[in-house]
């Protein structure tokens, strides 16, 4: 049996979809060779709280990530596959094609994970990203 652990923490966001680094309070639950990142966003006072996600399954080479806020997707980001996803958001559904180049699990020096994938939308101009989360050590009162 796995044994599941989850600590409650603070992370660092950085994506090329916004600018600067987003500190925000989350948690991470390990189980066995799993490892969930669950977290919130708020980038400015317009948009609503965006609550993420995201499961590493190091076996699969695959990582999941649930957005539910004023964008609402499932995305799966896999290394040497494309897949398909389909953002909802209050323009309609945006379908987007999905190019992981790597996924950096969890791991030895790594307190966190990095995905550099190529976000291909139906309306063309494909979005070059890397995505990374990194559990910051000063945890303090949360």
């Amino acid at each position: 049996m796995d044994n599941k652990s989850e600590e409650k923490c603070l992370f660092e966001i950085k994506s090329g979809m916004y600018g600067d680094p987003l500190t925000t309070k989350g948690t991470v639950t390990t189980e066995g060779n799993r490892t969930v990142y669950n977290w919130t966003e708020k980038h400015n006072e317009n948009e609503k709280e965006t609550h993420f996600v995201m499961t590493l399954i190091k076996e699969e080479t695959k990582a999941i990530v649930v957005r539910n806020g004023d964008v609402t997707s499932r995305m799966v980001f896999e290394p040497g596959n494309k897949t398909t996803s389909t953002m909802n958001t209050s323009f309609g559904p945006i379908e987007v094609v999905i190019e992981t180049d790597y996924i950096n699990f969890p791991g030895g020096l790594i307190d966190g994970a990095e995905i550099s994938y190529t976000l291909d939308p139906d309306s063309g101009d494909p979005i070059r990203n890397i995505f990374s989360i990194k559990r910051l050590l000063q945890n303090g009162e949360i």
